[in-house]
């Protein structure tokens, strides 16, 4: 399933309406669905992005998040905030009660989070919880592919793709505004714009960010 040329058939699917994007740590949704992000919010989208968890300096990777989703037209959410805490300090049934509170609150039209496949305990500890969240409201489900900031070999095959060729700068900004993790790591961001363009060459456009669809009803 694919998106067309000008990404209408996904963006206006929800336009006018408001969009849930649920990450572990700040800069997740920005490396997989930068792109997805800023072209949703462009097409008249509201767009959330739901942050569970800022595990270390704080103020500083806050203030970055901030910028990132100023960048893409995203309104952030920090749901653990007021200090730098770990996903895993949270029981299973609180997680889920914080994922429930920003679906009831924002009503969303579809919701996007993290794979199953993910490599990182926490990151499918996300993946879990929002899965609850289906039994609350009808919305698309959708789930985006693992991060990373070093390429690592995983099973995820996505079955829908979302044309970003004209939202790539977008995303590329928003990920060199995590500075603390990338440019100050001496770490490159040019593998998620490779990432987005063999994306994008199955499917014919210059670049393109995958999903897999867990429910949608068309």
């Amino acid at each position: 399933m694919t998106a067309n040329g000008n990404g209408a058939s996904f963006s206006s699917r929800y336009a006018g309406r408001t969009v849930v994007a649920i990450g572990a740590h700040p800069d997740d949704l920005e490396l997989a669905i930068g792109g997805t992000l800023a072209r949703l919010s462009r097409d008249g989208v509201r767009v959330v992005m739901a942050v569970v968890s800022i595990p270390g300096d704080y103020h500083v990777r806050l203030e970055e998040a901030k910028r990132a989703a100023a960048i893409l037209g995203c309104e952030l959410r920090v749901l653990m905030d007021g200090g730098a805490r770990r996903i895993d300090d949270l029981k299973s049934y609180q997680l889920v009660g914080m994922l429930d509170s920003v679906v009831r609150e924002c009503e969303p039209a579809a919701v996007l989070t993290h794979s199953a496949a993910e490599f990182h305990r926490d990151h499918v500890t996300v993946h879990n919880a929002t899965v609850s969240t289906q039994r609350l409201l009808q919305f698309d489900f959708f789930s985006y592919s693992p991060t990373m900031c070093r390429p690592v070999p995983v099973q995820f095959h996505p079955r829908l793709y979302v044309n970003v060729s004209d939202t790539i700068e977008a995303k590329m900004d928003a990920i060199k505004a995590h500075e603390s993790q990338f440019g100050c790591r001496g770490i490159s961001t040019d593998l998620y714009r490779d990432v987005a363009r063999l994306n994008g060459r199955m499917v014919g456009v210059d670049y393109a960010e995958g999903l897999d669809v867990g429910r949608m009803l068309v």
